[in-house]
Parts: C-alpha cells; structure tokens; sequence
C-alpha cells in the first residue's frame, strides 16, 4: 500500500550524492569537498551505557574561548545540516519563505522543501557574487536567508561590508554557512562571527568538523549566535543530538586546531599546480579559496561525459553541477592527496587530448 504524502513530500527530490552510487573503498572521491586524510587518531571511548551531555557543554565551552564568546552562544549540532534544518523548523512562520542564492549548497532548499516552506533562489552575478540588491529586494519577506560563504560550489567569499548590509537591512534570520570558514580564515578573510560579537541579533554562523578538520564521519556542525536565537535552537534541538562519541573527538580535534591549520594551509597549496594544469588543457576555472574548484571543460567538450569516464574508467569520482543559469557543463574537483591529484590531472589530460 502506499501512503498519502503531503504534496511537498511526494514531490521532494532528495539531496543525493556520488556515495549513494559508487558503494565500496575501491574508489577516489574527490566530489565531496572532504579533507583527504583523518584529522586525528580516534581517542579512547567515553562509557556509553549513560546518555551523552544533551548540550555538549565541554566542547561548547573550548570553542567560546577560542572565539571570546560565551557558552550561550553555541550550540551543536549533528554535522550542520542540522542545525540548517532546525533554522527552518524554529524561525519560519507560515506562509513566509526561505531565501538564498543560486547556484549554491543544495541542502537548503531541501529542507525547505520537507518542512513545506517556500524557498527563493537569487542568481549570481556573472562574477558568481551575491547580487546584493536583489537580494536585498528579495530577502524583504523572508524569515530565513541562507548564504553559504565561501560558496560552494563556487569557492568565493561575501565580503564583510556587503554580509553586515544585508543583517542591518534584512528583519529575517540570517545564516551565515561557513562549512568552508578555515579555509577563508588562511586567505586572511575575517569570519562572520566577529559581527556576532558586535552584536548583530539575526545572525546565525555555521562552522563543521567535515571539511578542515578531517572529520566528516562524525556528524560535528556548531553555530554560533546571538544569546536569544541559540536558545531557540536549544529548546528545539533533540534532547541527545551529539553522541558522546562525536563530543569526545570534537573535543579532541578542537585541541589540535594548529594541525588542522598547517592541513589547510597545505591543501590550499597542493591546489594551485591543479588549477594552472586544468587552465592549460582548456578548461575555464573558477578556483576559488576552499579545498575545491570548480572547473569547465574546453569548448565542445562534455561535463557528464568526463565525469563518467573518470568515474568508469579509473574510479575516479567528482561532482557534476547541475546547469544554472549562470554555470553550465561544470565540474567540482576536490583536492585529494598528492597521489590522488596527479592520478587526476594525468587522467584528465588524457581524457581531453584523445
């Protein structure tokens, strides 16, 4: 028998990704935008016959003292889409609407689809900026805004002066998704959590343990607020959301940030000789400041037929992106270790010379 679904579930295309398809370890993932190699040796097992701290105060109060915030401030989440989920659920009144830009990170607009929210895309620039004034004009009757910063898939930054205009301007919740922040803190670019501490009181800033910190596997995101909306967030949250598992490898990751940074930094390097490679076969690219870039191939080649070609042939796999009006046949690369990105170009540069 199958179930009456409410109309937004029944039409709901799911988030999907390349690991749903390609099963198993014999393969090179670099669509995901994960770290190539573990952020740190798992350390020993907290008991597990009692339930977790239900708001993870140890690791909440290591990262208000790195930012000079207090514990009220944060809260966790399992990974951030989590917290992007519980945004949706606390903060939108009915028949008002989510706002975010085009292209950029799909899981907006799939959790604004379950939770039958309406959901708005504002398309870039052709620069792949945010257009500001449309935003703006946009964002006028929304509840929540989402702006991914750096972007993904695009790799670039907001700037501050155009993030603070919009949280002045802008009665809704702003959300600012940092998933890529670490990698904006290398290029010198400062995070929007300084203006939580200025005291804007529609912001929400997103950070995760799956990108820098080589930690995807354990479900980590914390967002940082003003006092009110975290504790929105808090009441709302499922009462044991991060395991103590999670809490305890995040305590222990967020002790060896100096690593995660060196790795960073690292990344960022082991990504240049990729990009002036791509540009030298042709293809226009967009590279962007996080550990990812985005790539079209030369004129009158196929994104869909590299991807599968690189996918079946050498078991290699990246991210297609989706045609938007202002990014067609396009690719995402994710930078991989050493071996990884030379097995990539080689394989590229072939693909493209036959």
């Amino acid at each position: 028998m199958n179930p009456a679904l409410p109309p937004n579930i029944a039409a709901l295309k799911p988030y999907t990704s390349a690991r749903s398809l390609c099963k198993g370890s014999a393969w090179t993932f670099m669509d995901a935008n994960e770290s190539p190699v573990p952020g740190i040796e798992l350390p020993s097992l907290p008991p597990l016959n009692r339930y977790p701290d239900p708001t993870a105060d140890h690791l909440r109060d290591a990262i208000a003292e790195t930012y000079s915030v207090s514990r009220e401030n944060i809260v966790l989440g399992n990974g951030s889409d989590e917290l992007i989920d519980l945004c949706i659920r606390a903060f939108v009144r009915q028949g008002r609407e989510v706002v975010s830009v085009d292209p950029t990170y799909g899981v907006y607009g799939v959790c604004s689809a379950i939770q039958g929210v309406s959901y708005r895309a504002v398309t870039l620039t052709k620069d792949f900026l945010v257009d500001i004034p449309a935003f703006l004009k946009a964002g006028r009757d929304a509840d929540v805004l989402f702006l991914c910063s750096p972007n993904n898939p695009t790799g670039l930054s907001i700037p501050k002066m155009h993030l603070a205009r919009i949280v002045r301007e802008l009665r809704g919740i702003v959300v600012v998704d940092e998933a890529y922040g670490e990698f904006a803190d290398d290029a010198g670019i400062p995070s929007a959590i300084e203006m939580v501490k200025e005291g804007s009181e529609n912001l929400v800033v997103l950070r995760t343990f799956s990108k820098a910190f080589g930690a995807a596997g354990i479900r980590l995101g914390y967002a940082v607020g003003a006092r009110p909306l975290i504790d929105v967030l808090l009441r709302i949250k499922p009462p044991y959301n991060v395991n103590s598992m999670t809490q305890a490898v995040g305590l222990a990751l967020w002790g060896k940030r100096e690593e995660m940074r060196e790795r960073v930094a690292e990344l960022r390097r082991w990504k240049i000789p990729m990009v002036e490679t791509c540009e030298e076969l042709g293809c226009t690219v967009i590279p962007g400041i996080a550990n990812f870039f985005l790539i079209q191939p030369p004129k009158g080649r196929n994104a869909d037929d590299l991807l599968r070609r690189l996918r079946d042939e050498k078991r290699i796999v990246i991210r297609r992106i989706n045609n938007t009006p202002i990014l067609a046949n396009a690719l995402r690369i994710t930078v991989g270790t050493q071996e990884q990105n030379r097995s990539f170009i080689s394989t590229l540069s072939s693909l493209l010379s036959s």
